[in-house]
């Protein structure tokens, strides 16, 4: 739902979003490397998007993003 993205899709994980989806499947060191940013900081914001569901894990245990747009609702 909306307000749950909202809350964990920082500028941050907005960018490893963008940035992933242009390089394909990566490891999380070799996205790590690619973001310019600590392992343990993509690591914990890789679980969080793989959570929600913005991040996929290949068969082998490479992460990527398999979707062009997101849409997200509110509900009442």
């Amino acid at each position: 739902d909306l307000p749950l993205l909202v809350k964990n899709l920082t500028p941050a994980r907005w960018e490893l979003l963008k940035r992933l989806k242009k390089a394909g499947p990566l490891t999380i060191f070799a996205l790590a490397k690619l973001l310019e940013r600590d392992y343990k900081n993509v690591h914990t914001d890789v679980t969080q998007l793989t959570s929600l569901g913005l991040i996929q894990k290949t068969e082998e245990n490479l992460i990527r993003v398999a979707w062009e747009a997101v849409r997200a609702e509110i509900r009442l």
